[in-house]
């Protein structure tokens, strides 16, 4: 019997020897912020980078002095669930059910059991949740922490029933709340160049603003944006800084739009809203034909201002040529036209010598104008 119990013993340890513990490690990430919002990715990964999440309580801690989490938070408003809500898993929610606590809750029902997401290992990280947090003080420093000492704290494996081992959680402490933006606005000067001038309320840890630009064209379906410069940070402020840059750059459309990229020393960075200013042509406008007399071509231009019809749609644009009787001779637009300077051609081919008169039409506006062609 002796025997026999120690070879038991044996294979005791042999097997237990065997069993390799998943470790859950996690940490935090900002991903936005500006003047009111602060949004925090809380990321997992494991020792493995072969175990798959089921159901976990994760409580998670903030500092109420700098930033606010709603009582009862709205998925998709409050958060957004990332790779454990829907699927195989039931809706998650985060809640807070005391002062200065939040709890991520996700669930992976039996009937789903070993149909969890695989976290991957200390090589990478898997998204779980944003949190997005009110700012209340933006001269403040906020602070995110683990508080997986609670005894609510649990990350399941997903057969339910395997609690995964902690490892290591790394907390936000005392991360700045960065720019405050006052205002920000745009105007056209008279060489057609942007002026652009913006205020901060407060600035800390920002390292500057580039500064961004779009151009609306009816053509592109989203906005394209290009850095057109860089105005560097006056440094930490708790009063009121001024700023501004002048974009001297072509306008290829008449609206044009800016926003600037307000970037941290770590690199984190956010946006302003998006203003926009209109650069086209404040007026119709119908020039004189070049040259005047002509033989047997001329170039007539004009402009079309910013106008939208009741309807939305650019102006219906007619721009005719008639004999001195008042007979049509040549129709050399007509079409809807956007905003900007145009230029057609006329050849007065097969034409006799006179005076002839060029009418342009939009909407209500109507111009006439005489040419002469000499032959």
């Amino acid at each position: 019997m002796l025997i026999q119990r120690f070879v038991v013993g044996i294979a005791i340890l042999l097997f237990t020897s065997t069993i390799s513990a998943t470790n859950v490690n996690g940490r935090f990430v900002v991903t936005n912020t500006d003047s009111s919002k602060l949004s925090v990715l809380l990321q997992v990964n494991t020792n493995t980078g072969t175990d798959a999440m089921g159901g976990a309580t994760i409580v998670i801690g903030f500092d109420t002095a700098s930033i606010r989490f709603n009582s009862s938070p709205v998925k998709d408003v409050d958060y957004l669930f990332h790779n454990f809500c829907s699927g195989n898993y039931a809706v998650g929610t985060v809640t807070r059910p005391m002062q200065a606590r939040i709890w991520v809750n996700i669930d992976l029902p039996y009937n789903n059991s070993n149909n969890g997401t695989v976290v991957s290992d200390t090589s990478g990280w898997t998204d779980v949740v944003t949190i997005y947090f009110n700012i209340i003080d933006p001269e403040g420093l906020a602070s995110v922490y683990w508080l997986y000492t609670s005894p609510f704290w649990g990350i399941f494996d997903d057969d339910n029933l395997t609690l995964w081992d902690n490892g290591t959680f790394e907390s936000i402490v005392n991360f700045p709340v960065p720019v405050e933006l006052g205002s920000f606005t745009a105007s056209l000067l008279e060489n057609n160049n942007v002026l652009l001038r913006w205020s901060t309320i407060s600035s800390i840890n920002n390292q500057g603003f580039e500064v961004e630009k779009s151009q609306k064209s009816e053509v592109r379906s989203q906005n394209e944006w290009e850095k057109i410069g860089f105005v560097e940070s006056m440094g930490n402020s708790t009063t009121l800084m001024e700023y501004s840059f002048i974009d001297m750059t072509l306008h290829t459309a008449p609206v044009v739009q800016y926003r600037l990229k307000m970037i941290d020393m770590d690199g984190s960075y956010n946006y302003s809203d998006v203003i926009e200013v209109y650069t086209g042509p404040a007026d119709f406008e119908l020039s004189q034909n070049y040259p005047n007399p002509f033989n047997p071509s001329t170039q007539i231009s004009y402009t079309i201002p910013g106008v939208i019809s009741t309807e939305g749609r650019s102006p219906k644009v007619s721009l005719k040529v008639f004999d001195i009787l008042g007979n049509d001779v040549a129709t050399l637009v007509d079409e809807e036209k956007s905003s900007g300077r145009y230029e057609v051609s006329f050849n007065a081919t097969g034409l006799a010598s006179g005076v002839y008169i060029y009418r342009l039409m939009a909407g209500t506006f109507v111009e006439t104008k005489k040419m002469v062609l000499l032959r």
